[in-house]
């Protein structure tokens, strides 16, 4: 699995995740309000025990009642939960924020457990039927490799050069630095082409008629624009203000 970073898939444990963090909350919810009755019990009290809720020495100095935690106790037991459950939002948070797998890298990895590989004529699975059960939870698996904008047209070309029965093409496109280099000079093709064929059309039909020419230049700046906004859409991970402000330019 670790020979091609596609296919570093692994289950995020979403479900255990989940539990664990409603477990801490918990905790910090009942010292909560343990520490919110301290309050309220010395804000009722003697002037004493008023006394302790203005100054944090006197709270501090106070013997400890029978079996109730003094407020330092419980504002170090606070620090302490409050720490391991800011711990594990952020971890959740950067497991949530991974990148969910492709499918044909997802179907390559339960390719290779199902049915694994060659070995003296044989096939040999490289785990246990319990160790491999993972790759079956689809909605619960990420991939350690951050997505890349144009993932689906990496996949096209690869598709497409495989289809292709020619040695030298698919020697020359064996590595996968390759391919990306390949998928980068499309898109770098196609955003000048958007830039070139719209400024050429507009160029042409101003030797037009002129009772025609408004019209055609303004058809044109609208499907223009139109497949600028789509090509964002496709090819990158822009997000909608991204696309509305980027096509407003």
């Amino acid at each position: 699995m670790d020979s091609d970073d596609n296919f570093m898939i692994y289950r995020r444990f979403g479900f255990l995740y989940s539990r664990v963090l409603l477990s801490k909350q918990d905790e910090l919810r009942q010292l909560e309000e343990d520490l919110d009755a301290l309050d309220r019990s010395d804000a009722s009290g003697t002037d004493r025990t008023r006394k302790c809720l203005k100054s944090q020495s006197k709270d501090y100095a106070r013997e400890k009642l029978d079996g109730v935690q003094t407020r330092k106790e419980l504002l170090q037991a606070v620090e302490s939960k409050l720490y391991q459950y800011g711990q594990y939002l952020l971890q959740a948070h950067q497991v949530v924020t991974m990148s969910k797998p492709a499918a044909r890298d997802h179907l390559s990895v339960k390719n290779f457990l199902e049915n694994g590989f060659g070995e003296e004529g044989r096939r040999v699975r490289p785990l246990m039927q319990a160790d491999s059960e993972f790759i079956y939870r689809n909605e619960d698996l990420v991939t350690l490799r951050p997505g890349r904008e144009s993932a689906w047209l990496d996949a096209f070309v690869e598709r497409f050069l495989k289809m292709i029965n020619c040695k030298p093409v698919q020697y020359a496109f064996c590595s996968k630095l390759r391919v990306d280099r390949f998928v980068t000079l499309i898109i770098s093709a196609i955003m000048l082409i958007l830039l070139v064929v719209p400024t050429y059309a507009l160029y042409y039909v101003t030797n037009m008629n002129a009772s025609s020419t408004n019209a055609t230049c303004i058809g044109i700046l609208l499907v223009a624009t139109l497949v600028f906004s789509a090509v964002l859409s496709l090819f990158t991970k822009a997000k909608r203000h991204e696309i509305l402000g980027a096509s407003a330019a």
